[in-house]
C-alpha cells in the first residue's frame, strides 16, 4: 500500500506543480498573445488550455472522480480570440482544484481496479499516469509559446544557475 500512497502523490504533485508553472508563464502574456499561433499547423497557449480542460475533465474528474461532463474535442481547437485570457485561467484554476480533489478522495486500493475511459480499458492508475504525461507535454508547449512570445521579457520560472565565465 505504501507504493500506491506514494503514486498518488507524487502525480498530486506533478499536477500541482505543473498547474502552477502554466499559470505564471500564461500570466505573463496578453489576452492577444493568448491566441497567437506559431505556424497554422500549431496551437497557440489558449488552444491547448482549451485542450487539457476538456481533456483533463473528461480523463480525471469524469473518469476516475464521477463528475458530469460532456466533452466536445472539436471545439478545444479552435480559436476563441472572444475568450479573455482571465476566463480561460479561471477555468483552468478550477480544473486544477478539482483534479486535487479527485487525486485526494482516491482509495490506494483501487489503483489496480479497471475502467473505461475514453474508448480504452485501463487501470485507475494508468489512467493517471497517461492523464499526467499528456498534461506535461502541454505545459512544455504552453511554456516554449510563452518564451517565444516574450523573448527577454520573459520572466524565467526556473532554470539552472548560470555559472559566470571568468576572463
Amino acid at each position: 500500500m505504501k507504493t500506491e500512497m506514494e503514486f498518488l502523490q507524487q502525480t498530486s504533485d506533478r499536477f500541482k506543480e505543473g498547474f502552477d508553472r502554466i499559470l505564471k508563464a500564461v500570466g505573463q502574456l496578453d489576452d492577444r498573445q493568448m491566441w497567437v499561433r506559431p505556424s497554422t499547423e500549431s496551437n497557440s497557449a489558449g488552444i491547448i488550455l482549451q485542450h487539457l480542460i476538456g481533456n483533463l475533465n473528461q480523463w480525471i474528474c469524469a473518469g476516475l472522480g464521477g463528475a458530469q461532463f460532456k466533452r466536445n474535442r472539436p471545439e478545444e481547437f479552435k480559436d476563441d480570440p472572444h475568450a479573455s485570457k482571465d476566463e480561460i485561467l479561471q477555468k483552468f484554476m478550477k480544473l486544477g482544484s478539482s483534479i486535487g480533489d479527485v487525486i485526494s478522495h482516491l482509495n490506494p486500493e483501487t489503483l489496480h481496479m479497471p475502467v473505461h475511459i475514453h474508448g480504452a480499458d485501463l487501470t485507475v492508475m494508468s489512467a493517471l499516469y497517461k492523464a499526467v504525461t499528456h498534461f506535461e507535454f502541454h505545459e512544455g508547449q504552453i511554456l516554449y509559446l510563452a518564451k517565444l512570445l516574450l523573448n527577454e521579457r520573459y520572466q524565467v520560472i526556473w532554470g539552472p544557475q548560470r555559472r559566470r565565465r571568468s576572463l
